[in-house]
């Protein structure tokens, strides 16, 4: 018999373990272990024990999911009215789909419980509470598609594809910033400043990126006037399995009265001329939402590839 419950504090070795021989693709194959589990969830000040559900039988952990919540409109607290079951994770099993199946309902009644009235599978740069570093790659990107066991759990629950998320990624190696006339006059119109470990801008940004090696890029008039900006973190420790020096970009910031006048294009390209100068960083990888098409313009000009894919769904 399989018993669901809510997560216990001797369940973090287990948990590391479950991971570890689940499939969950080739982007999340990397050494788990409980200390990395601490810091990317439970040391969250949100992290709710009752929204981790693990599967036991005959004192086995048979898989865990993970239901949370992502920021208000302030990024002051969390908003309960949507809520998100972030992975389902069951290693092969004959029982597989009943143990899935089982984990997103004990997720669901969690979340409606708290007074959630959209339930959405899997996390995303909006829902980036939980496991920054530890799935994913740069953000969290939904369910990957090289994850088709935990996609398939959502779709039998009920769940429809909601959003399509991209994974890009840009070798370094040889990388030149664009020359011409626009970015030229930027150049001599601003200046742009690189800020290690930047003061975070909301309680959502630090509760989330606490933990993680942030750099800010800042770009500024001589005024003085913050045209925009542009943060990017070091990847590890997912990027140590992959050999290389990576850095992840989670976001860029333009103000808007300031926007489609090349800043964005400019702020990005003398970023990465400067994380591969002075940080031998070597890859870069961001994720961008197949709806946007103004930032897919952006990276696929600045020479970004598709590397994977992802799907958020919504019930």
């Amino acid at each position: 018999m399989i018993d669901f419950r809510c997560f216990r504090n001797d369940d973090p070795p287990r948990l590391a373990d479950t991971w570890r021989v689940a499939d969950l693709g080739p982007r999340a194959v990397q050494p788990m272990t409980s200390a990395l589990l601490e810091n990317g969830v439970f040391s969250k000040p949100y992290f709710d024990r009752e929204g981790l559900i693990v599967a036991i039988a005959e004192d086995r952990m048979l898989g865990f999911a993970h239901a949370a919540f992502g920021p208000n409109a302030e990024r002051t607290g969390l908003d309960t009215a949507r809520g998100t079951t972030a992975l389902v994770v069951v290693p092969p099993h004959p029982a597989e789909a009943e143990i899935a199946a089982g984990l997103i309902s004990r997720c669901e009644e969690y979340l409606r419980r708290r007074g959630a009235s959209t339930l959405l599978g899997g996390a995303s740069p909006e829902f980036r509470g939980f496991y920054l570093g530890l799935y994913g790659g740069s953000d969290l990107p939904g369910i990957l598609d090289s994850s088709p066991a935990m996609q398939r759990a959502f779709r039998h629950a009920g769940y429809e594809d909601a959003e399509r998320i991209v994974i890009l990624r840009r070798q370094l190696a040889g990388f030149r910033a664009p020359v011409n006339r626009l970015q030229r006059a930027i150049e001599r119109t601003t200046t742009m400043a690189a800020i290690d470990e930047p003061a975070r801008r909301s309680w959502w940004e630090a509760a989330t990126t606490t933990g993680v090696a942030l750099r800010r890029y800042v770009l500024r008039n001589h005024a003085g006037e913050e045209l925009g900006s542009a943060s990017f973190w070091d990847m590890q420790p997912l990027a140590a399995t992959w050999g290389v020096a990576a850095a992840g970009l989670l976001d860029v910031a333009i103000e808007g009265p300031r926007r489609r006048q090349g800043l964005a294009s400019y702020l990005v390209a003398e970023a990465l001329h400067d994380l591969t100068q002075e940080e031998g960083v070597t890859l870069v990888e961001t994720q961008v939402n197949m709806a946007n098409e103004p930032a897919l313009s952006l990276f696929g000009k600045l020479g970004f590839q598709p590397v994977e894919y992802g799907t958020v769904f919504r019930k």
